[in-house]
């Protein structure tokens, strides 16, 4: 019996001849041997085909990963400009936001006495509140845009009306401010008989300095009967200033000034009862009262 079991573990192989001489050879082989014989070059070409299909499956794998940093370095890369470009853009306005604040402070104080040449206008006031920022996804704070769009507008009139006031006569004449004659009906210091005074007169001693009340073109500057030595300016279409009784003339007809120029020096010249400065505002041709120009920076108070 023993014998039979090991008999089947054997594989018997008969190699016969063409020769029928010769003798039939047979011999016999373990089973589990010869399996293993046969299997055994299978086994690289299931390995290469393992090794092949994993190498594909991490080559797609890499270039997917490849793709994904690319992508997200674009992103990055944009989001660093849109960055800068908003880091930019917030410096400039916070920049802006401290000039407004001044800005806006003073405007409030003479935007309704501004001279009719300036427009009434309003919606200066531009608070930055909560809706008017965004965050961003690195959790910058800054102004949105529709903010930034308003300040430019604010900026852009604050310019307009910066330039226009340049040109209007609002600042004083000179210093100090003591108003001794107003403008319009008065008795007249030397016959004492009412008339019309189409300006203030500002106290000063000899010599004391006069000044441009807003940028203009020097259209006299001469002696001018009853007013003496006169400086006449035009400031635009629609404003003109006179300064009256000057001692000593520091213009010439034709000059070019800017508000604050010292133009002459204030005397007695002309039909005058001491050093002073006559003053006058000349709107449309006409004189107009000057103090509600002086009022506009309230920078002295009128005595």
């Amino acid at each position: 019996m023993k014998r039979k079991r090991n008999k089947n573990r054997l594989l018997t192989f008969t190699i016969l001849s063409n020769d029928a001489n010769q003798v039939v050879k047979r011999f016999h082989m373990n089973k589990a041997f010869f399996y293993s014989l046969m299997v055994l070059p299978i086994i690289p070409v299931i390995a290469l085909i393992y090794f092949m299909t994993m190498n594909q499956h991490s080559q797609a794998e890499i270039e997917e990963l490849t793709a994904h940093l690319q992508l997200e370095t674009a992103k990055s890369e944009k989001l660093e400009r849109t960055v800068s470009i908003l880091e930019e853009e917030t410096g400039e306005t916070k920049e802006r936001l401290v000039e407004l604040t001044a800005l806006e402070e003073q405007m409030r104080q003479y935007i309704d006495e501004l001279p009719t040449i300036v427009e009434p206008s309003g919606g200066l006031q531009v608070l930055a509140d909560e809706t008017n920022l965004v965050e961003t996804e690195d959790g910058l704070i800054i102004p949105s845009s529709e903010l930034l769009e308003r300040y430019k507008h604010t900026l852009a009139m604050v310019d307009e009306i910066s330039e226009e006031l340049q040109y209007t006569p609002t600042a004083w004449p000179t210093n100090p401010n003591t108003i001794t004659s107003d403008f319009g009906i008065r008795n007249d210091p030397l016959n004492r008989s009412s008339s019309f005074h189409s300006g203030v007169d500002i106290r000063g001693q000899y010599g004391t300095p006069v000044y441009a009340t807003a940028d203009g073109l020097v259209t006299l500057a001469k002696y001018y009967g009853s007013y003496g030595n006169t400086v006449k300016i035009k400031h635009s279409d629609t404003y003109k200033t006179l300064y009256g009784h000057l001692m000593s003339m520091d213009v010439e007809q034709g000059d070019m000034v800017k508000k604050g120029d010292i133009i002459g020096e204030i005397g007695s010249t002309g039909r005058s009862t001491g050093p002073h400065l006559h003053y006058e505002v000349l709107q449309n041709g006409e004189p107009v009262d000057p103090k509600p120009y002086f009022n506009i920076y309230g920078e002295f108070d009128i005595e």
